[in-house]
């Protein structure tokens, strides 16, 4: 039982930077999420759905895989870059779930059962409140000042050389919806899916 409620504790020290990434529990990740509710859905793509999770001391967003796309050697792959990536230009990670449970499922029209395995993967990153790049690209006479698109190109260079130069990481995969920004107008790079390390290219 006391376990349980220092679970949401552990995520908060993590937000507040008083706690390193780490592994995750799936409850914790049911909680923050309201059970992973329709309500809390904030975003759907090719790897997974990301849900909104609610902390007292801020919200986070949290991937789940898609269960056909559950693979342990790319997502092992992705938690490892995730771990080594730490800058002001891309979303900060700030943990993962690796659940498997086995399910006895009554077979229609039978006694007998059978077994299934269900794998969940999740990744907890901090909440970007602002969006993708991609809603607010208009064209040069409206839309963002100069120096705030100059602000926001420096930023993901300067975000990629730290991922390529700095960890060996290519991304593979940038794009304007791949970019978030903050509150701030400050550029995230976000999505290691297909993410490689250099030497494997």
């Amino acid at each position: 039982m006391g376990d349980r409620h220092m679970q949401p504790n552990v995520l908060e020290q993590i937000l507040d930077g008083s706690m390193k990434p780490m592994d995750l529990r799936l409850a914790l990740l049911e909680n923050i999420t309201d059970n992973f509710s329709v309500e809390r859905k904030i975003g759907v793509g090719g790897f997974g759905t990301v849900y909104k999770g609610v902390l007292r001391n801020g919200n986070v967003a949290v991937k789940m895989m898609n269960s056909h796309s559950i693979d342990e050697k790319p997502f092992r792959r992705e938690v490892n870059s995730l771990m080594k990536v730490n800058h002001i230009n891309t979303v900060r990670f700030l943990g993962f779930c690796s659940n498997t449970e086995h399910k006895a499922i009554q077979i229609s029209g039978s006694e007998e059962y059978i077994f299934a395995e269900i794998r969940q993967r999740l990744l907890c990153f901090e909440y970007i409140s602002n969006g993708g790049l991609d809603k607010h690209i208009t064209d040069e006479l409206r839309g963002l000042e100069w120096s705030t698109r100059f602000d926001i190109i420096k930023g993901i260079c300067e975000g990629l050389q730290h991922l390529h130069k700095e960890n060996g990481i290519i991304h593979m995969d940038l794009k304007p919806t791949n970019i978030l920004l903050d509150d701030k107008m400050v550029p995230k790079i976000t999505d290691f899916g297909l993410s490689r390390l250099e030497e494997n290219s």
